[in-house]
């Protein structure tokens, strides 16, 4: 899972803007926006968040992966979807296979 601050950082800069400018646009404090790089535990409130993905168009989930959900094939979709539907211990299961097959791989090419 990334960091939304990154991607609120990366999005700030397509723009041009400031963080001042972010502050602005959002209705905040220019030293509430600037806390949330400057102190280790402060973060963006949900509210916030939310409107953050309206000012950019975007989805809260697109706030927290490097994947772009708008390219998501139907077979992905459809994994994430029966994934959803497992429980912690299944879906940490399924992870584990994941990172095996994977690793398996890796050792293969070397």
């Amino acid at each position: 899972m990334t960091d939304p601050r990154k991607k609120i950082e990366e999005l700030r800069k397509t723009k041009g803007w400031s963080r001042s400018k972010l502050a602005e646009e959002l209705g905040l404090s220019s030293t509430g926006v600037n806390n949330w790089y400057n102190e280790k535990n402060s973060m963006p409130t949900v509210w916030v968040l939310e409107d953050i993905c309206a000012l950019f168009g975007i989805e809260m989930v697109d706030l927290f992966t490097e994947v772009d959900t708008n390219k998501l094939g139907a077979r992905e979709i459809r994994l994430l979807e029966m994934y959803g539907k497992l429980t912690d211990i299944q879906q940490e299961g399924v992870l584990s296979i994941i990172q095996g097959i994977l690793q398996a791989n890796k050792n293969k090419d070397e």
